[in-house]
Parts: C-alpha cells; sequence; structure tokens
C-alpha cells in the first residue's frame, strides 16, 4: 500500500545568516487526541546492564504519546537520541532503538530528561534506521559520532563530545509560528537542506524551538547565503508527489517512508489507509552537509 502527502502550503521565508525558515501549512486529514509533551517521554537505561543503541521509554499519559526520531534525550550513562518514530499506547512501556550523541561518557544514573530538543538535521541524517534501503550496510552509531565530530572540530571541542552542549551553545532563530502552522521547510546555504511535517500544529508546538535551534547549529557550519523562496515551494511540490510506503509496525502508528531522486521521507502516520500523518522528516540527499562527515 502506499499514500502521498496531502497539499502543502509555504509562507514566506525568514533569514538569518545562513539559515532560513519557511512555514508549512498542511491541507489534508490531521490527527487529534495525540500527547505531543516531550516531558510525558519517561527515559531509563535497560535494567542491570544499559545498552548504547536501547532505552526504556514509557508513556506518563492517559492518551497516546508521540515520541519522535530525533528527540534528544539528557542524561543516563550517556546522551542519546531516539532513532526511529513510536506513537506509545497509553501507559506503555517498551525498548527502543537509540543512537548515542555524546561520545566521551559512559557512566551515570539510569533516567533521562526528554525537553523537546531535537537532533540537527545533518546528524539524524546518519541515522541508519530512518534511512531504510539508502543505508544498508552503514553503521548508524559511528556515522552519527562522526557528523557531530564536525561540530568539535569546527566549532569548538566539547567536554564530552555531546551535541546537546554544542546545542545550548548555539542561538535559535528568534521566531513565532504562525496560525495552523504544521510544519517548516530549512534552507541552509543557499539551499533547501529538509522539512518536518506534524500531523497538527501542536505537534509542531512542541518540537518547535528544538528545531530551530538544531536548525542554527547546522546553519553555523554553512555560509551566510539565504535560500530563495522558489527552492522551497519547489522542494514542498517534490514532497507531495513521492509516494510513501508502509514500513511496518511502530506502536500504534506505521512507519512510512520513501526516496525519489535526491528526495528521502521518512515519518509515522496512523488511519485505516494510513492516510493522517503524524510525523514526516524529509532530506534533500545532496546538500552538503548531509554527504558524509
Amino acid at each position: 500500500m502506499t499514500i502521498t502527502i496531502p497539499p502543502l502550503h509555504v509562507g514566506h521565508g525568514t533569514s538569518f545568516g545562513g539559515l532560513t525558515v519557511f512555514p508549512v501549512w498542511l491541507d489534508g486529514p490531521g490527527v487529534s487526541g495525540l500527547d505531543w509533551t516531550p516531558g510525558n517521554i519517561r527515559v531509563a537505561e535497560r535494567e542491570g546492564s544499559p545498552v548504547v543503541e536501547e532505552l526504556v521509554v514509557e508513556n506518563a499519559s492517559i492518551r497516546p504519546l508521540v515520541a519522535l526520531e530525533g528527540d534528544l534525550l539528557k542524561g543516563g550513562w550517556q546522551d542519546r537520541m531516539i532513532a526511529t518514530s513510536i506513537l506509545l499506547a497509553p501507559r506503555e512501556r517498551r525498548v527502543v532503538e537509540a543512537v548515542c550523541v555524546e561520545h566521551g561518557r559512559w557512566s551515570g544514573g539510569s533516567g533521562h530528561d526528554s525537553r523537546g530538543e531535537r537532533g540537527s538535521a545533518s546528524v539524524r541524517h546518519g541515522n541508519v534506521s530512518m534511512r531504510g534501503s539508502l543505508a544498508i550496510g552503514e553503521d548508524s552509531q559511528h556515522e552519527v559520532w562522526r557528523r557531530i565530530g564536525r561540530y568539535e572540530s569546527e566549532l569548538g571541542a566539547t567536554e564530552s563530545s555531546s551535541m546537546l552542549d554544542h546545542l545550548r551553545g548555539s542561538t535559535g532563530a528568534p521566531l513565532t509560528r504562525i496560525a495552523g502552522q504544521s510544519g517548516v521547510i530549512i534552507g541552509i546555504g543557499g539551499r533547501v537542506i529538509g522539512g518536518e511535517i506534524f500531523g497538527s500544529p501542536a505537534g509542531l508546538r512542541a518540537r518547535w524551538r528544538g528545531i530551530l535551534d538544531a536548525a542554527a547549529l547546522d546553519a553555523r557550519l554553512a555560509p551566510p547565503i539565504p535560500t530563495p523562496s522558489a527552492l522551497a515551494r519547489r522542494f514542498a511540490r517534490q514532497l507531495t508527489t513521492v509516494p510513501l510506503e508502509d514500513g511496518g509496525g511502530a506502536g500504534l502508528a506505521r512507519q512510512v517512508r520513501s526516496t525519489r531522486g535526491d528526495l528521502s521521507v521518512s515519518g509515522i502516520a496512523v488511519g485505516n489507509d494510513i492516510d493522517r500523518i503524524i510525523h514526516l522528516a524529509a532530506f534533500d540527499e545532496s546538500h552538503t552537509l548531509l554527504e558524509n562527515a
């Protein structure tokens, strides 16, 4: 079964140096009744002996809870990033895939803080789990570390090579969301690098600051060139022509993904025909920041 992305409406972009942010509205069926609150994602290390690529997450809400690929988790034995999106049932507890975003530490407590901080596009692109067949044979963890290493070498080293430390030294764009806005397209260095689309404005609201801060961090690696609106609109049109395929279960949702030319898309959706998008991440594979570090 394949589905297509509903029409997307792109607003005027706002530029800050090499970063340009375009508001997006989704013209199609949305989702409701979900909990998007990052703080309701309770996270712990595996009991007994922590495992780098696995964490235990629990839904502390009475509603289905969204945990997204790219969500950053501070604490535990090392800072992590959720590797695959999932929709957790109320009070559900399960093991999820994760990648380390802090190379220099392997000690600490069990719990993590989830505050809505997001991995940058360049780092998330190293995650094999979200790229499917594009990355067969690659190693997610070492690729993510290599990409964080680019910040270490170009922006200055941190005590434990943690992406969260780099994010907290980067100031995001001072933007506010527009009424009904449910997504963004991000331009860096004069080109579109990708975007995030949510099935509800509430979803974007919950991750808004994290998205902007992550994009601002990537923009520090690029020349200060604004991205033209025409490129963002072309990217949106291309997205709506890509057929999304069912990629398997994601808790109460289904994974969806596709690749076509330089465009890759992954996310989760629900509905009898998996036609109601919860979240999509899209990338232009040809952007220089997404190349192998």
